[in-house]
């Protein structure tokens, strides 16, 4: 206990003086490292986490420096986070705190030793140092752009703190920032069809293989390509923690978005069977129907519009999620007891050619579509097909 005390002690002092100094030097036997976490179970953990270690046992200093850090009691928190202003924070604490929350969380940590020379070493931490400081260690959080691991890259790929680095990330494998964000979610999850809802075009554009390391994990990957001085970059991979082997919980099938897609596909067959052999005609569905539709069109406009989020511009996921079908409704509601006029079936004949346009749009490659859209487009093609040729010639 007293050697813990005289530890923390030491470290308090040091920080202290580190403040009031332009410059600290770590010991020869120190070392910086980059850390790697594996994905948690919350959505905002999905995706793994990254941090730098830095160790100096003569110093009896073992500290993170997280660049993860943001604050849900925040001022405006919710408000900034739905506007696209959020803001994070490069946070610092005890080594073994930060692994005690992963190993709580059952997530493993692998440790990435840099070859760094003292002089780089030294060059680092300095400005990690610096760059806690209460007026630097606030930044305008990017998830692809700027994030947790992207701000190691940074670091790493500054001549001004770390020289001799050479950089060789081979060749680009094709992917998209879509693709990116698939492999780590399940295909069949709620979290990804509203991923894949909001995010436009932006993202199914072919990035290079530096833009990939805004995953931890492709981070980690990369980091064994580089070179400084003609040797490996990364001196030591270890685990710093393993995480353990746990059952995978299966969600029911039908809680999950294929079973609402292909239902309402079905619902759709059904029901149009039912108006063609008996004239039944089911207005509840088709206002549920289109009205999802043009409510959550107005979600989609809402992001393309009125925030920050860049990747939710050009989003033609509107082509079936539209703002025509509130006249689409309108339409239903007015020949719910006789046939269309021209003007109606001519709203109607808009709103399938809109829906028809969806497959080609993904298969051009202009933007990727979830899977599990296509089900429920279909459904609204054959819900709206009957308005547009059932025209009333006389009107």
């Amino acid at each position: 206990m007293k050697t813990n005390l005289f530890c923390y002690f030491l470290v308090f002092i040091f920080f202290g003086n580190l403040t009031q100094a332009q410059d600290f030097k770590l010991s020869e036997y120190a070392s910086i490292s980059v850390l790697t976490c594996e994905p948690g179970t919350d959505l905002y953990a999905s995706f793994g986490h990254s941090a730098i270690r830095v160790q100096d046992p003569m110093m009896q200093l073992d500290i993170i420096y997280n660049y993860g850090i943001f604050d849900f009691y925040a001022p405006n928190f919710y408000t900034n986070f739905i506007k696209g202003d959020l803001t994070y924070t490069l946070g610092r604490q005890y080594f073994s705190d930060f692994l005690f929350e992963y190993e709580m969380e059952n997530r493993g940590v692998k440790e990435q030793v840099l070859r760094l020379d003292k002089t780089n070493r030294n060059r680092l931490f300095n400005f990690l140092e610096k760059n806690y400081r209460p007026e630097n260690r606030d930044y305008s959080y990017d998830f692809f752009f700027n994030n947790c691991a992207t701000k190691i890259r940074d670091l790493i790929e500054d001549k001004d703190l770390i020289s001799g680095v050479q950089i060789n990330l081979g060749a680009n494998e094709l992917k998209t920032f879509r693709d990116l964000i698939a492999e780590n979610l399940s295909l069949n999850s709620w979290a990804l069809f509203g991923i894949n809802l909001a995010l436009g075009s932006k993202v199914d554009q072919t990035i290079t293989p530096r833009e990939y390391q805004f995953l931890p994990n492709y981070l980690s990957e990369s980091l064994k390509m580089l070179t400084i001085n003609g040797l490996p970059l990364v001196e030591n991979d270890r685990m710093s923690y393993d995480s353990k082997p746990t059952k995978k919980i299966q969600e029911k099938f039908y809680k999950t978005p294929a079973f609402m897609s292909f239902s309402v596909l079905i619902l759709s067959l059904i029901i149009g069977t039912m108006t063609y052999f008996k004239g039944a005609k089911l207005w509840g569905f088709d206002l549920i129907l289109f009205g999802l539709s043009a409510l959550g069109s107005l979600l989609l406009l809402f992001l393309w519009f009125l925030t920050n989020h860049h990747p939710t511009v050009n989003n033609f996921n509107l082509l079936w999620v539209s703002p025509w079908a509130f006249l689409v409704i309108w339409v239903k509601i007015k020949t719910r007891f006789r046939k269309p006029t021209k003007v109606e079936s001519y709203i109607a004949i808009i709103f399938v050619l809109s829906l028809s346009a969806t497959p080609f749009v993904h298969w051009i490659g202009i933007q990727k579509f979830d899977p599990l859209f296509f089900p429920i487009i279909g459904a609204l093609w054959m819900r709206s097909v009957p308005l547009a040729f059932q025209m009333n010639p006389s009107k």
